[in-house]
């Protein structure tokens, strides 16, 4: 999704001559493709975002309203885990097509088409940056969350939820590495994450008061590839129980992480 960076004028990442840009070109193909075809993706159910939003505010340690930064936002799905507390919501995502998408649904939002490593933005311009579900995708995700941090105000927070290494089911279906991994209909470069990287990744960063919770019992509305969604019902069901029994407080589908931006 992103290549290689390095950081030019004004604190602005800047792509080094001859550094691949493979990832980023996949990413932006694989998901111009998919909303060409389905129209939109929004992957949970309304229950599934509404409990993102709750972890969020949970996570939240300033007093709305705040200027959000949504880096990831696909089609536009995401808005609805920040606008209730953003004085001003961006929405951005390397996918064309998505972005086009997400003005049609939301034109009174701002969108842009960017690439998560190089933000056309100033320094210090948003309260909360966040990353809906798409670290992950970035296999050079420090370069994003260096991003994040120069376009963060001081005492700002970085926000980021993305799958669950540790989650039973995303190591075995979701894991490229696992003997059970199915590429069809998942985005190349995508890999769950083990919190503790994602931890190390926030302070390497800069962040600082890192926390973070694992979460299950978020529900998914359409899963990739399509044979999945026959036992979807069931899984949700599962995973519910998995949250309620205490479970998914380290072994959540999700790791949700906070970090701040020293003042």
């Amino acid at each position: 999704m992103n290549s290689h960076a390095g950081h030019g004028h004004g604190g602005r990442p800047t792509h080094e001559p001859g550094a691949p840009r493979d990832t980023q070109v996949v990413e932006r193909e694989f998901f111009n493709g998919l909303v060409a075809a389905e129209g939109d993706f929004n992957p949970f159910a309304d229950r599934g975002w509404r409990t993102i939003n709750a972890v969020f505010r949970g996570f939240l340690d300033r007093p709305p309203p705040v200027s959000v930064l949504d880096i990831g936002a696909g089609t536009g799905r995401s808005r609805q885990i920040y606008i209730g507390v953003a004085s001003r919501y961006v929405g951005v995502d390397i996918a064309e097509e998505a972005v086009a998408c997400a003005r049609r649904r939301h034109p009174e939002s701002e969108w842009v088409v960017a690439d998560a490593c190089d933000l056309a933005f100033p320094d210090a311009a948003f309260d909360v940056v966040a990353f809906s579900s798409v670290l992950h995708h970035i296999p050079r995700f420090d370069l994003a969350l260096r991003e994040a941090v120069r376009v963060l105000k001081p005492g700002g927070g970085v926000f980021a939820f993305d799958p669950n290494l540790l989650h039973p089911a995303m190591a075995l279906f979701r894991w490229p590495k696992s003997p059970l991994y199915s590429p069809v209909g998942v985005s190349p470069n995508e890999s769950p994450m083990l919190p503790g990287v994602l931890r190390r990744g926030f302070e390497a960063a800069g962040l600082v008061r890192v926390r973070q919770r694992c979460r299950s019992g978020i529900p998914y509305r359409a899963v990739a590839p399509r044979v999945f969604s026959r036992g979807l019902a069931a899984f949700n069901a599962c995973d519910a129980l998995w949250q309620a029994c205490g479970l998914g407080r380290w072994f959540g589908t999700f790791v949700f992480t906070y970090g701040e931006k020293p003042s």
